[in-house]
């Protein structure tokens, strides 16, 4: 294909393709997974992209869009070995905010950090938030429909999209970047692409929905004895505030403390040690809004016995240190490495049955495992993650995916809440979904994509 990499140079410029002799240590996923010795190609722009996409379809070259490289499904780990990357990392602009009408026009490329800072220059807020703020991509985030830590209140990822400018299999660029929330004009494509990992087309512009920037913010982080008391606790935070919660997430026992004890000194309790489980919620309310609200709502449940021990924020700093013990998957994944993640979503009066279960049949059959729940809750989103020994993401990897899948899957919940199925998933897909909804997937993808060259072997396997 070196006739096909010098076309692209000769259209698009040298610093379109990155050699293979340079691109093989690139880590393409969350865990590191390394590139592999073939090229990436770096449009500058959705003119280039066309022109690459049309000229690898014209030759069969499958290619993997590449985001910032957090994904933790092998949505980017090659499938034959023979794709080569496309990154849209020299696409990374912020085009206009337009602080009248809330929307953001932005580059596929640009990182999520971004976005946050230039909404808050112009005292606005780009409500979706997770861990990898400072290196996910916009482009991978709409290819993922990425969640994080306030689906709850705002919504996935889809929310938040107004339009979208697409680059199909065959180079054919789809103009959707509309600026309107309400737009019922036929068919609403957009949807087809976000959550879709790269398969039907490659994103390279969007339109973004942006929020007030609500000036009173309230974190509190408590303790509680029961599951039932983290149910009772939701409801009526959710029912005091009006609307105005935003987050809430819960911590089982084993995370809370792996994560105190990896690095001593690096995070203080905010309450202690001795609770069932430990639930981090914040408010965002208005200017006019009480601003000792969510205190008064959970003294009032410690009164009634409901509640354990309470820490509310007074400062950035407190605010700040609780996030950082949520937040801190460097330590989560040291702890455990290597370690197994997992990202499900149950109905709420369901979670504390699966964790219970789950743990049991995970310490049967490996005594000495590490086993860690954790999540969003809220919004049905469980995270797990566990070590059994060394060999976890070897020779026990499927085993430990059919522990923590299959009793979604009985309880009808769904195996991707918001990192999508990628290549470790794939398998599960057929029991999540129905066979003529599986079927309708086929005959989307081979309509959009005929030749198979857009992230081949994700979501749907060749055989499907």
């Amino acid at each position: 294909m070196a006739s096909l990499l010098e076309k692209i140079k000769s259209h698009c410029g040298e610093a379109a393709v990155v050699g293979a002799e340079l691109a093989s240590g690139r880590s393409v996923t969350g865990y590191g997974d390394p590139a592999g010795a073939v090229p990436i190609l770096r449009p500058a722009s959705t003119d280039d992209l066309s022109m690459m996409l049309k000229a690898c379809h014209a030759e069969g070259q499958a290619v993997i869009p590449l985001g910032g490289g957090t994904g933790l499904v092998g949505a980017t780990r090659a499938f034959s070995g023979d794709e080569w990357y496309v990154s849209l990392e020299r696409m990374r602009e912020i085009e206009s905010i337009d602080p009248t009408s809330r929307v953001a026009v932005v580059q596929a490329g640009v990182a999520l950090e971004r976005v946050h800072h230039a909404a808050a220059d112009v005292g606005l807020s780009f409500p979706v938030d997770l861990g990898a703020r400072g290196s996910a991509q916009i482009g991978g985030l709409i290819g993922t429909n990425a969640g994080g830590e306030r689906v709850f209140r705002f919504g996935m990822m889809r929310e938040q999209i107004l339009g979208l400018e697409v680059v199909l299999a065959d180079g054919t660029v789809l103009d959707l970047m509309y600026k309107v929330i309400k737009n019922n004009t036929g068919y609403d494509l957009r949807h087809m692409f976000i959550g879709s990992e790269g398969t039907l087309g490659i994103v390279t512009r969007a339109v973004l929905r942006l929020r007030p920037e609500l000036p009173v913010c309230q974190t509190a982080f408590v303790s509680v004895d029961t599951f039932d008391q983290v149910v009772e606790l939701l409801r009526r935070v959710e029912l005091g505030l009006g609307g105005g919660l935003s987050a809430f997430e819960v911590m089982w026992p084993e995370f809370y403390h792996t994560i105190l004890d990896h690095n001593p000194g690096t995070h203080r309790a905010p309450v202690p040690r001795d609770g069932g489980l430990y639930v981090l919620l914040e408010a965002e309310l208005g200017e006019r809004a009480d601003d000792q609200l969510l205190y008064e709502i959970l003294i009032e449940l410690f009164e009634e016995d409901k509640v354990g021990e309470v820490a509310v924020a007074q400062s950035t700093s407190e605010r700040e240190s609780m996030w950082a013990i949520r937040n801190d998957i460097d330590a989560l994944m040291s702890s455990l490495y290597p370690a197994a993640s997992f990202d499900i979503s149950l109905p709420i009066q369901d979670m504390e049955q699966y964790v219970s279960e789950v743990r049991a049949t995970v310490l049967k059959r490996w005594p000495h495992a590490k086993f860690l729940a954790f999540g969003h809750i809220a919004d049905n989103n469980l995270h797990i993650s566990l070590n059994v020994g060394d060999n976890t993401k070897t020779d026990h990897f499927v085993e430990i995916n059919d522990v923590v899948h299959e009793p979604v899957i009985a309880r009808r919940g769904a195996v991707s809440a918001e990192h999508g199925i990628g290549l470790d998933k794939r398998r599960y897909l057929k029991d999540s979904r129905s066979p003529e909804v599986i079927s309708v997937m086929q005959l989307l993808k081979q309509t959009m994509d005929p030749k198979g060259i857009l992230n081949p072997g994700k979501v749907l396997t060749p055989s499907d």
